[in-house]
Protein backbone atom coordinates (compact mmCIF):
# COMPACT_ATOMS: atom_id res chain seq x y z
CA UNK A 1 0.00 0.00 0.00
CA UNK A 2 1.47 3.35 -0.99
CA UNK A 3 1.90 6.25 1.53
CA UNK A 4 0.12 9.32 0.70
CA UNK A 5 2.63 12.77 0.15
CA UNK A 6 1.27 15.15 2.17
CA UNK A 7 2.15 19.04 2.65
CA UNK A 8 4.23 18.20 5.57
CA UNK A 9 6.49 16.10 3.61
CA UNK A 10 6.39 18.50 0.93
CA UNK A 11 7.49 21.28 3.30
CA UNK A 12 10.12 19.36 5.15
CA UNK A 13 11.85 18.50 2.13
CA UNK A 14 11.69 22.25 1.35
CA UNK A 15 13.27 22.63 4.13
CA UNK A 16 16.18 20.40 3.91
CA UNK A 17 16.67 22.28 0.45
CA UNK A 18 17.16 25.68 1.79
CA UNK A 19 19.87 24.34 4.57
CA UNK A 20 21.53 22.20 2.24
CA UNK A 21 21.86 25.35 0.02
CA UNK A 22 22.62 27.64 3.37
CA UNK A 23 25.17 25.05 4.20
CA UNK A 24 27.25 24.74 0.72
CA UNK A 25 27.24 28.32 0.31
CA UNK A 26 28.75 28.61 3.52
CA UNK A 27 31.62 26.78 2.87
CA UNK A 28 32.05 28.38 -0.24
CA UNK A 29 32.25 31.45 1.31
CA UNK A 30 35.49 30.56 3.88
CA UNK A 31 36.66 28.60 1.23
CA UNK A 32 36.90 32.12 -0.67
CA UNK A 33 37.72 33.81 1.70
CA UNK A 34 40.47 32.10 2.92
CA UNK A 35 42.06 31.83 -0.55
CA UNK A 36 42.14 35.68 -0.32
CA UNK A 37 43.14 36.17 2.72
CA UNK A 38 45.95 38.17 1.64
CA UNK A 39 43.26 40.81 -0.35
CA UNK A 40 41.06 41.31 3.38
CA UNK A 41 44.42 42.69 4.92
CA UNK A 42 46.86 45.96 3.97
CA UNK A 43 50.80 44.87 4.12
CA UNK A 44 53.88 47.11 4.83
CA UNK A 45 57.39 46.07 4.35
CA UNK A 46 60.35 47.39 6.29
CA UNK A 47 62.41 50.40 5.01
CA UNK A 48 65.91 50.58 5.23
CA UNK A 49 67.59 53.58 6.03
CA UNK A 50 69.42 55.91 8.51
CA UNK A 51 68.09 55.27 11.98
CA UNK A 52 68.75 58.73 13.65
CA UNK A 53 68.36 58.82 17.82
CA UNK A 54 67.40 62.16 18.21
CA UNK A 55 65.54 63.99 21.12
CA UNK A 56 63.28 67.26 20.29
CA UNK A 57 62.67 71.14 21.93
CA UNK A 58 60.52 73.57 21.18
CA UNK A 59 61.07 77.03 21.81
CA UNK A 60 61.39 80.31 19.49
CA UNK A 61 64.08 82.19 17.41
CA UNK A 62 65.49 85.38 19.65
CA UNK A 63 68.19 87.89 18.93
CA UNK A 64 71.45 87.58 20.59
CA UNK A 65 71.40 90.72 22.10
CA UNK A 66 68.51 93.20 22.06
CA UNK A 67 69.26 96.69 22.99
CA UNK A 68 66.26 98.74 24.31
CA UNK A 69 66.50 102.59 24.02
CA UNK A 70 65.97 105.21 26.65
CA UNK A 71 65.71 108.67 27.45
CA UNK A 72 68.29 110.00 30.19
CA UNK A 73 65.89 112.94 30.92
CA UNK A 74 61.68 112.65 30.81
CA UNK A 75 59.52 114.69 28.61
CA UNK A 76 57.29 114.46 25.77
CA UNK A 77 57.96 112.56 22.50
CA UNK A 78 58.11 115.10 19.99
CA UNK A 79 58.98 113.36 16.44
CA UNK A 80 59.70 109.11 16.10
CA UNK A 81 62.05 108.73 13.12
CA UNK A 82 61.73 105.04 12.92
CA UNK A 83 59.26 102.41 12.44
CA UNK A 84 59.40 98.65 12.87
CA UNK A 85 61.66 97.06 10.38
CA UNK A 86 64.37 99.94 9.74
CA UNK A 87 67.74 99.25 9.88
CA UNK A 88 69.91 101.77 11.82
CA UNK A 89 73.41 102.44 12.70
CA UNK A 90 75.26 103.80 15.92
CA UNK A 91 74.54 107.24 16.44
CA UNK A 92 71.16 107.14 14.11
CA UNK A 93 68.81 109.94 15.55
CA UNK A 94 65.64 107.70 16.69
CA UNK A 95 63.70 109.99 18.28
CA UNK A 96 63.38 113.96 20.23
CA UNK A 97 61.93 115.13 22.95
CA UNK A 98 60.34 118.02 24.23
CA UNK A 99 61.25 118.80 27.36
CA UNK A 100 57.95 119.94 30.27
CA UNK A 101 59.50 122.67 32.43
CA UNK A 102 59.65 121.98 35.74
CA UNK A 103 58.58 125.17 37.74
CA UNK A 104 60.59 124.19 40.43
CA UNK A 105 63.63 124.03 38.57
CA UNK A 106 62.96 126.95 36.63
CA UNK A 107 62.62 129.58 39.55
CA UNK A 108 65.58 128.33 40.85
CA UNK A 109 67.72 128.52 37.85
CA UNK A 110 66.08 132.48 37.78
CA UNK A 111 66.85 132.73 41.03
CA UNK A 112 70.38 131.86 40.57
CA UNK A 113 70.42 134.81 37.95
CA UNK A 114 68.85 137.32 40.03
CA UNK A 115 71.82 136.39 42.92
CA UNK A 116 74.60 137.26 40.06
CA UNK A 117 72.87 140.03 38.86
CA UNK A 118 72.95 141.42 42.65
CA UNK A 119 76.54 139.99 43.02
CA UNK A 120 77.90 141.61 39.75
CA UNK A 121 76.13 145.25 40.52
CA UNK A 122 78.03 145.00 44.07
CA UNK A 123 81.39 143.99 42.50
CA UNK A 124 81.27 146.77 39.94
CA UNK A 125 81.02 149.18 42.47
CA UNK A 126 84.00 147.66 44.08
CA UNK A 127 85.57 147.95 41.54
CA UNK A 128 85.21 151.42 40.67
CA UNK A 129 85.77 152.60 44.38
CA UNK A 130 89.71 150.41 44.35
CA UNK A 131 90.27 151.69 40.86
CA UNK A 132 89.99 155.22 42.47
CA UNK A 133 91.81 154.53 45.31
CA UNK A 134 94.72 152.56 43.05
CA UNK A 135 95.04 155.62 40.82
CA UNK A 136 95.22 157.96 44.50
CA UNK A 137 98.15 155.51 45.51
CA UNK A 138 99.79 155.38 41.91
CA UNK A 139 99.99 159.31 42.29
CA UNK A 140 101.58 159.23 45.87
CA UNK A 141 103.68 156.76 44.94
CA UNK A 142 104.68 158.28 42.12
CA UNK A 143 105.26 161.39 44.52
CA UNK A 144 107.22 159.39 46.75
CA UNK A 145 104.76 160.03 49.49
CA UNK A 146 104.02 156.19 50.40
CA UNK A 147 105.97 153.71 49.93
CA UNK A 148 106.66 150.52 47.17
CA UNK A 149 104.62 147.93 49.77
CA UNK A 150 101.69 150.11 50.27
CA UNK A 151 101.46 150.86 46.08
CA UNK A 152 101.67 146.81 45.69
CA UNK A 153 98.83 146.53 48.35
CA UNK A 154 96.58 149.02 46.52
CA UNK A 155 97.42 147.36 43.18
CA UNK A 156 96.77 144.01 44.76
CA UNK A 157 93.24 145.10 46.27
CA UNK A 158 91.96 146.27 43.00
CA UNK A 159 93.26 142.77 41.23
CA UNK A 160 90.96 141.02 43.84
CA UNK A 161 87.64 142.95 43.36
CA UNK A 162 88.37 142.48 39.50
CA UNK A 163 87.86 138.74 39.98
CA UNK A 164 85.38 138.78 41.96
CA UNK A 165 83.21 140.78 39.47
CA UNK A 166 84.52 138.09 36.83
CA UNK A 167 83.87 135.14 38.92
CA UNK A 168 79.84 137.34 39.05
CA UNK A 169 79.49 137.24 35.56
CA UNK A 170 80.59 133.71 35.27
CA UNK A 171 78.11 132.69 37.73
CA UNK A 172 75.69 134.34 35.59
CA UNK A 173 76.23 132.53 32.42
CA UNK A 174 75.92 129.22 34.53
CA UNK A 175 72.46 130.36 36.02
CA UNK A 176 71.25 131.68 32.38
CA UNK A 177 72.51 128.27 31.09
CA UNK A 178 70.48 126.16 34.14
CA UNK A 179 67.37 128.45 32.98
CA UNK A 180 67.51 127.49 29.49
CA UNK A 181 68.08 123.86 30.17
CA UNK A 182 65.33 123.74 32.74
CA UNK A 183 63.16 125.41 29.80
CA UNK A 184 64.36 123.35 27.00
CA UNK A 185 66.60 120.70 28.16
CA UNK A 186 69.57 122.02 26.39
CA UNK A 187 71.67 125.03 25.18
CA UNK A 188 73.15 126.05 21.80
CA UNK A 189 76.12 125.17 22.20
CA UNK A 190 75.67 121.41 23.37
CA UNK A 191 72.58 121.11 20.65
CA UNK A 192 74.39 117.59 19.20
CA UNK A 193 74.93 116.10 22.57
CA UNK A 194 71.76 117.46 23.87
CA UNK A 195 69.90 114.26 25.50
CA UNK A 196 66.24 115.46 24.06
CA UNK A 197 67.75 113.71 21.13
CA UNK A 198 67.66 110.17 21.44
CA UNK A 199 70.08 108.15 19.05
CA UNK A 200 71.09 104.37 18.21
CA UNK A 201 73.01 102.79 20.59
CA UNK A 202 74.17 99.98 17.99
CA UNK A 203 73.69 98.93 14.10
CA UNK A 204 70.70 96.73 13.77
CA UNK A 205 66.86 96.67 13.19
CA UNK A 206 64.13 98.23 14.97
CA UNK A 207 62.13 95.90 16.34
CA UNK A 208 59.42 97.38 18.43
CA UNK A 209 58.59 100.98 18.89
CA UNK A 210 55.80 101.01 21.60
CA UNK A 211 55.89 105.09 21.87
CA UNK A 212 54.29 107.86 19.71
CA UNK A 213 54.43 111.51 19.22
CA UNK A 214 53.22 112.68 22.37
CA UNK A 215 53.75 109.68 24.51
CA UNK A 216 55.10 111.32 27.87
CA UNK A 217 58.90 108.82 28.86
CA UNK A 218 60.77 108.99 31.93
CA UNK A 219 63.93 109.26 32.12
CA UNK A 220 66.20 106.05 33.22
CA UNK A 221 68.22 105.99 36.10
CA UNK A 222 69.02 104.34 39.58
CA UNK A 223 65.23 103.99 40.92
CA UNK A 224 63.56 103.58 37.35
CA UNK A 225 63.93 101.90 34.55
CA UNK A 226 62.79 104.37 32.27
CA UNK A 227 60.64 104.55 29.03
CA UNK A 228 61.82 102.27 26.28
CA UNK A 229 61.83 104.15 22.97
CA UNK A 230 62.77 101.21 20.92
CA UNK A 231 64.32 97.84 21.01
CA UNK A 232 67.02 97.10 18.26
CA UNK A 233 68.88 93.83 17.69
CA UNK A 234 71.22 92.42 14.73
CA UNK A 235 68.72 89.86 12.96
CA UNK A 236 71.90 88.03 11.85
CA UNK A 237 73.01 86.53 14.96
CA UNK A 238 70.37 84.52 16.26
CA UNK A 239 69.86 81.67 18.72
CA UNK A 240 67.23 79.26 19.45
CA UNK A 241 65.89 79.33 23.09
CA UNK A 242 63.80 76.52 24.26
CA UNK A 243 63.06 73.41 26.57
CA UNK A 244 63.43 70.04 26.91
CA UNK A 245 61.33 67.20 29.01
CA UNK A 246 63.61 66.41 32.09
CA UNK A 247 63.59 62.69 30.84
CA UNK A 248 65.85 63.75 27.68
CA UNK A 249 67.87 66.79 29.40
CA UNK A 250 70.20 64.23 30.74
CA UNK A 251 71.75 62.75 27.47
CA UNK A 252 72.30 66.38 26.45
CA UNK A 253 75.91 68.17 26.26
CA UNK A 254 76.86 71.66 25.37
CA UNK A 255 78.40 71.48 21.89
CA UNK A 256 75.97 68.50 20.39
CA UNK A 257 74.35 69.61 16.84
CA UNK A 258 71.10 70.50 16.31
CA UNK A 259 68.62 71.23 13.41
CA UNK A 260 66.69 74.03 13.63
CA UNK A 261 62.89 73.65 12.06
CA UNK A 262 61.29 76.64 11.97
CA UNK A 263 57.58 76.15 10.94
CA UNK A 264 56.60 80.07 9.57
CA UNK A 265 59.59 79.15 6.85
CA UNK A 266 57.85 75.91 5.99
CA UNK A 267 59.81 73.82 8.07
CA UNK A 268 62.94 75.03 7.04
CA UNK A 269 65.86 73.51 8.67
CA UNK A 270 68.62 75.70 9.66
CA UNK A 271 72.04 74.28 11.36
CA UNK A 272 72.83 74.76 15.13
CA UNK A 273 74.81 73.98 17.86
CA UNK A 274 73.64 73.27 21.44
CA UNK A 275 75.57 76.42 23.89
CA UNK A 276 73.44 76.06 27.00
CA UNK A 277 71.61 73.64 29.06
CA UNK A 278 69.96 75.31 32.33
CA UNK A 279 71.27 73.40 35.81
CA UNK A 280 67.38 73.87 37.23
CA UNK A 281 64.38 72.88 35.89
CA UNK A 282 61.48 74.82 35.68
CA UNK A 283 57.73 73.23 36.61
CA UNK A 284 55.02 73.44 34.06
CA UNK A 285 52.00 71.97 34.45
CA UNK A 286 53.35 69.16 36.26
CA UNK A 287 56.06 68.85 34.31
CA UNK A 288 59.71 70.04 34.70
CA UNK A 289 61.34 71.57 31.89
CA UNK A 290 65.34 72.29 31.59
CA UNK A 291 66.16 75.89 29.29
CA UNK A 292 68.34 75.19 26.64
CA UNK A 293 69.97 77.62 24.14
CA UNK A 294 71.75 76.94 21.16
CA UNK A 295 73.41 79.14 18.06
CA UNK A 296 71.24 79.15 14.60
CA UNK A 297 73.78 79.19 11.39
CA UNK A 298 72.19 80.91 8.62
CA UNK A 299 74.69 80.32 6.01
CA UNK A 300 72.22 81.03 3.16
CA UNK A 301 71.05 84.20 4.19
CA UNK A 302 67.18 83.63 5.22
CA UNK A 303 65.05 86.54 6.50
CA UNK A 304 64.26 85.25 9.97
CA UNK A 305 62.14 87.22 11.80
CA UNK A 306 62.65 87.52 15.63
CA UNK A 307 59.93 85.01 18.03
CA UNK A 308 59.29 82.62 15.08
CA UNK A 309 58.51 79.49 16.29
CA UNK A 310 60.65 76.65 15.82
CA UNK A 311 61.95 73.19 16.88
CA UNK A 312 65.38 71.98 17.71
CA UNK A 313 65.98 68.36 16.74
CA UNK A 314 69.09 67.38 18.31
CA UNK A 315 70.66 64.36 16.99
CA UNK A 316 72.16 61.56 20.04
CA UNK A 317 73.45 58.95 17.77
CA UNK A 318 72.56 57.77 13.77
CA UNK A 319 73.25 54.19 12.77
CA UNK A 320 73.45 53.76 9.01
CA UNK A 321 71.32 51.31 6.80
CA UNK A 322 69.29 50.14 9.68
CA UNK A 323 65.83 48.18 8.95
CA UNK A 324 62.85 50.20 9.95
CA UNK A 325 59.81 49.24 11.03
CA UNK A 326 56.17 51.05 11.64
CA UNK A 327 56.04 50.76 15.47
CA UNK A 328 52.22 50.54 14.84
CA UNK A 329 52.89 47.03 13.30
CA UNK A 330 54.30 45.51 16.21
CA UNK A 331 51.79 43.45 18.66
CA UNK A 332 52.90 41.72 21.99
CA UNK A 333 52.22 38.68 23.83
CA UNK A 334 52.88 37.44 27.65
CA UNK A 335 55.70 34.98 27.71
CA UNK A 336 56.89 34.24 30.81
CA UNK A 337 55.65 37.15 32.35
CA UNK A 338 57.23 39.53 29.85
CA UNK A 339 56.00 41.34 27.05
CA UNK A 340 57.14 39.33 23.46
CA UNK A 341 56.72 41.52 20.64
CA UNK A 342 55.57 40.01 17.15
CA UNK A 343 54.30 40.61 13.37
CA UNK A 344 52.36 39.22 11.08
CA UNK A 345 54.28 38.58 8.08
CA UNK A 346 52.33 36.99 4.63
CA UNK A 347 53.38 33.77 3.68
CA UNK A 348 53.90 32.70 -0.23
CA UNK A 349 49.79 30.74 0.03
CA UNK A 350 48.24 34.06 1.19
CA UNK A 351 48.73 33.26 4.48
CA UNK A 352 50.08 35.15 7.80
CA UNK A 353 51.92 33.63 10.07
CA UNK A 354 53.25 34.91 13.27
CA UNK A 355 56.81 35.45 13.60
CA UNK A 356 58.98 37.09 16.80
CA UNK A 357 61.30 40.16 16.28
CA UNK A 358 64.05 41.68 18.09
CA UNK A 359 63.66 45.26 18.66
CA UNK A 360 65.98 48.08 18.88
CA UNK A 361 65.93 51.67 19.16
CA UNK A 362 62.72 53.67 18.31
CA UNK A 363 62.53 57.49 17.20
CA UNK A 364 58.99 57.47 18.18
CA UNK A 365 57.09 56.53 14.94
CA UNK A 366 59.49 53.79 13.64
CA UNK A 367 61.19 51.22 15.37
CA UNK A 368 64.55 49.09 14.01
CA UNK A 369 64.00 45.61 13.65
CA UNK A 370 67.41 43.20 14.77
CA UNK A 371 66.32 40.17 13.71
CA UNK A 372 63.21 38.38 12.41
CA UNK A 373 62.65 40.21 8.90
CA UNK A 374 64.14 40.49 6.09
CA UNK A 375 63.40 43.82 3.78
CA UNK A 376 60.74 41.95 2.05
CA UNK A 377 58.76 40.98 4.43
CA UNK A 378 55.02 41.99 3.77
CA UNK A 379 54.12 42.33 7.17
CA UNK A 380 49.82 42.47 8.40
CA UNK A 381 48.50 45.86 9.30
CA UNK A 382 46.08 44.85 12.31
CA UNK A 383 45.28 48.42 13.69
CA UNK A 384 44.87 50.27 10.48
CA UNK A 385 44.21 54.28 10.26
CA UNK A 386 41.74 55.97 8.29
CA UNK A 387 44.67 56.59 5.84
CA UNK A 388 45.23 52.71 5.96
CA UNK A 389 41.47 51.87 5.08
CA UNK A 390 41.20 54.26 2.56
CA UNK A 391 44.64 52.07 0.89
CA UNK A 392 42.81 48.32 1.50
CA UNK A 393 39.80 50.04 -0.14
CA UNK A 394 41.65 51.47 -3.23
CA UNK A 395 43.19 48.11 -3.44
CA UNK A 396 40.06 46.13 -3.46
CA UNK A 397 38.35 48.22 -5.83
CA UNK A 398 41.40 47.30 -8.53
Amino acid sequence: MKKKFTWKKALYIFLGLIFAIALFSGIGYLIKSNSKESESFLTKKPVIRTMDDKVMATGKIVPREEIEIKPNMSGIIDKVLVTEGDKVTAGQLVATLRIVPNVQNVNAAQQEINNANVQIGNARINVDTQQKQFAMQQRLYSQGVISKQEYLSAQQQLQNTQQILRNAQQQLQTAQKNLMIARTGATPELAGLATTQIRSKANGTVLEVPVKVGSQVIEANSFNAGTTICSIADLNSLIFQGTIDEAQAGKLKEGMDMNVLIGALQNKSFPGRVTMIAPKGKDENGTIKFPIEGDVFNKTDEYIRAGFSANGEIILSSQKNAMLLEESLIQYEKVNGQDSPFVEVKQPDGKFKKVKVKLGASDGINVQILSGLTKDSEVKVWNPSDKDKEALKEKKNK
